[in-house]
């Protein structure tokens, strides 16, 4: 199936439209102060991430309650995201981004605990590969097959896929794999 992903709120909604397993978030004006606090009191974690709605690669603040929130709230534009850190889940087996298209396969990807998605794609990630679906090479990765079945399972096909793999279940859907984002821009 192809999608068009033009941004974040897309990517989002495209989320939660296929159905696959994702952290809980609020989308939420920074001045909506009983709707945050809600999600807060609603979705448990050690770690929170809040991010600009509408700007890739923008500033971001790791929070861990809603003090906190309102101590870094001034540095946003009115629009952010709220959103329960995949690093307040313990035990990544793998958290990367992943392309398949056809029979190529385009992966960044890393099991080293302290690299996230952006600091992955300075180097450090031990798998740069840009093959076909055959190569042999694949099978070294940790949860490959899982991942790969998730992605023909959804038909996520010809995307960006940013995703986090567990050794447990976890998130929305209490699945070992969260997908991060979905993209096209």
């Amino acid at each position: 199936m192809n999608f068009i992903v033009r941004n974040k709120k897309e990517s989002r909604d495209l989320i939660q439209q296929l159905g696959v397993n994702r952290v809980p978030e609020i989308f939420v004006n920074k001045n909506d102060v009983e709707e945050i606090e809600r999600f807060f009191l609603n979705n448990k974690a050690d770690l929170y991430v809040i991010r600009h709605s509408e700007k890739a690669s923008a500033h971001y603040e790791y929070v861990k309650n809603f003090d906190e929130f309102k101590k870094v709230a001034n540095r946003f534009d009115n629009e952010i995201i709220i959103a329960v850190s995949i690093n307040s889940y313990k035990n990544k087996i793998l958290l990367g981004a992943i392309e398949v298209d056809k029979e190529r396969v385009r992966l960044c990807a890393t099991s080293k605990p302290e690299l996230d998605h952006r600091t992955m794609y300075n180097g450090t990630a031990e798998y740069m590969i840009d093959t076909d679906i055959f190569d042999r090479k694949l099978a070294n990765i940790p949860e490959i097959d899982y991942l790969m079945d998730y992605i023909q399972r959804y038909d996520m096909f010809g995307v960006t896929i940013e995703f986090t793999i567990y050794d447990r279940a976890v998130g929305v859907n209490q699945e070992r794999i969260i997908i991060n984002e979905i993209r096209n821009f």
